[in-house]
């Protein structure tokens, strides 16, 4: 038992050094998310005096910023190091945070939200990018999970520290939450530096064209992972497989508290179901999707999942307390385990669909759109789907699951293998994809297969 834990930690940790940079960085920024999820809701209300309203209406709106900036942040790795702008990014967050110390106000909480929300929504994509660009392939998925561990340690961690932060609602213990929110992004831009700083080859800047870029230019440049439809097809199904987010963080404490006669502490361990099932459980099946293939078979286990997982949230509005919590938890378990195979099936397909070349960046920043739209706007259309109609909503969302799969597999279709004639099984001729704007017809999708 004693030797048991290291191997298991060992197991944990990825391979190469930027995966283990990146996975630290990870860790030390999403504790301090953690703090500011758990605390900074109530110090807006209470401390400032907001309403619910004006703080979902800020929220919303530095979402759709931090949607708008993905892309044309992302792009900045063509032709800078990958390793530098992800460190600067993660400095930028650390600043815009402080903006916070400034906020005594509606108008103030907005403008610190906007300046916030600008680098807040690609700096959670560009731990993807810059694995994408350092690490090799047959490690990135691998590498990715350990990622999505430290992410979920993080946020954990941060988000008990959280709670030490509300035994005091004044203006001091807001003001240091904040600096201790900075100062997580300033370690986790040091992690990432120390190790990126001077690393080479595909990390390296693509070399700059003779000349100054107009703006046409450098906006057709973004253009690339919209025109290719299957790319475009695989981000829309991928996020809407991406409901387990406002599924866990939303639907299921709401419809605990209001359809349910589950004590609310219930929750607390509903949460800690989730973290756990994801610490134990993400690498060792991460591991089992390889290529394509597997990454379309994931993408479909997970739509599964999170479908079932619906149907047994619904259930628990209709059952006594103690089936109810027995519904809430396999709910949640679902919902994990659909979230485990969706983002595993996500990193698989976007790096095997994105050229290898320097617009990877671009092709994983739009990527991410799908994902951070869902977290967005998924839970105000859940919140209006039960609302309207009840339990019934919920068999909406699983129809909505269940074409998201589908979406999946129909993007990746061709570029499944072919079978040659009176053949079962066995080595197979690739199928050939060609992406628009790829250099020199370059055909990522046949990687993977």
């Amino acid at each position: 038992m004693t030797l048991a834990l290291p191997r298991w930690a060992r197991g944990q940790i990825p391979g190469h050094p930027v995966g283990r940079a990146v996975a630290a960085s990870a860790l030390v920024g999403w504790a301090g998310t953690g703090v500011w999820i758990s605390a900074s809701a109530l110090f807006f209300t209470r401390l400032l005096g907001l309403t619910a309203s004006q703080v979902g209406y800020g929220l919303a709106m530095g979402g759709v910023l931090g949607l708008l900036a993905m892309v044309p942040i992302s792009s900045l790795v063509r032709r800078r190091h990958a390793g530098r702008v992800a460190a600067a990014l993660q400095v930028v967050r650390g600043l815009s945070f402080l903006s916070f110390l400034l906020v005594d106000s509606v108008g103030g909480l907005y403008a610190a939200l906007a300046l916030v929300s600008v680098t807040d929504g690609p700096g959670k994509m560009f731990g993807q990018i810059v694995v994408g660009r350092f690490v090799p392939e047959r490690e990135r998925t691998p590498t990715m999970a350990a990622v999505q561990v430290a992410t979920n340690i993080g946020v954990t961690l941060g988000a008990l520290l959280g709670t030490v932060g509300l035994l005091r609602v004044d203006r001091a213990a807001f003001d240091a939450v904040v600096v201790f929110v900075a100062a997580a992004f300033f370690l986790s831009a040091w992690l990432l530096a120390h190790t990126t700083w001077r690393q080479s080859g595909v990390g390296a800047a693509e070399p700059a064209a003779g000349g100054r870029q107009s703006l046409g230019r450098r906006l057709r440049s973004l253009a690339p992972p919209l025109r290719d439809g299957r790319f475009a097809v695989l981000t829309a199904g991928n996020g809407l497989l991406s409901l387990h987010i406002p599924l866990i963080g939303v639907m299921t404490p709401l419809w605990l508290g209001h359809r349910t006669s589950v004590p609310p502490a219930v929750m607390g361990g509903l949460l800690l179901l989730n973290t756990v099932t994801v610490v134990l459980l993400q690498v060792p099946l991460g591991r089992r999707v390889v290529g394509v293939r597997g990454g379309v078979r994931a993408a479909s286990a997970a739509g599964a999942l999170q479908a079932a997982g619906c149907g047994l949230l619904s259930l628990a509005a209709f059952v006594p307390a103690g089936w109810a919590a027995a519904s809430l938890a396999g709910a949640v378990l679902a919902f994990t385990l659909g979230e485990i195979l969706q983002v595993t099936a996500g990193w698989t397909l976007s790096f095997a669909f994105a050229p290898e070349d320097h617009g990877q960046a671009v092709y994983l920043g739009f990527f991410g759109l799908g994902t951070e739209a869902v977290a967005v706007f998924g839970p105000a259309a859940l919140v209006w789907l039960t609302t309207a109609f009840g339990a019934p909503g919920f068999a909406v969302a699983a129809v909505v699951l269940a074409a998201a799969a589908l979406l999946v597999r129909a993007a990746c279709a061709p570029v499944r293998t072919r079978v040659s004639p009176g053949r079962r099984d066995g080595p197979a001729e690739p199928a050939v994809l060609s992406v628009p704007g790829a250099p020199n017809g370059s055909t990522p999708g046949q990687r993977g297969c």
